[in-house]
């Protein structure tokens, strides 16, 4: 009788073990196609808030002067917003300052300037993810941040038009 009691806590010892092996190969799994996903999702969040801030600029462009100054900066705060889930803090930090400073604007040339050392980050962003195959760079995005640069390029020209 005690062997027999000895050699099922074996077996739930083994059985145990099994499944405890088969969860974090499970996991293990999840978490390598979740870190796909990761690439995807951030792609996709960049380009779905360009979009949107592309309209916001649109806009915009009724705005002359400090008016236009704090729309463009309004449409990068609120594109910021929607870029949070991607991951991207060094992109966003980026965003952030651009869009203080244009708050803080006096002159056309400050505003333009803002915008034109934004615009130098995310291509140094891009560089970095082009170096790194195309693949999502943690804490700077992916070939989303094209969307984020046409972004700023066009905000960049908006308030040397109307500035």
């Amino acid at each position: 009788m005690q062997s027999l009691t000895f050699a099922k806590s074996q077996s739930r010892g083994g059985i145990a073990g099994l499944c405890a092996r088969a969860a974090v190969l499970i996991a293990l799994v999840l978490g390598g196609s979740l870190f796909a996903d990761r690439q995807a999702s951030a792609s996709t969040t960049l380009a779905a808030a360009a979009a949107s801030a592309n309209a916001g600029l649109s806009a915009c462009s009724n705005n002359r002067g400090t008016a236009l100054n704090n729309c463009v900066a309004g449409v990068l705060e609120k594109m910021n917003n929607e870029i949070s889930s991607a991951n991207v803090q060094e992109t966003q930090r980026s965003i952030q300052t651009a869009a203080s400073q244009l708050r803080a604007a006096t002159t056309k040339i400050q505003a333009v300037s803002a915008i034109r050392q934004c615009q130098s980050a995310i291509a140094g962003a891009l560089r970095q993810v082009k170096a790194a195959g195309g693949v999502y760079v943690r804490g700077v995005g992916d070939s989303g941040l094209s969307a984020i640069a046409g972004v700023l390029s066009r905000a960049a020209a908006l308030i040397q038009s109307k500035g």
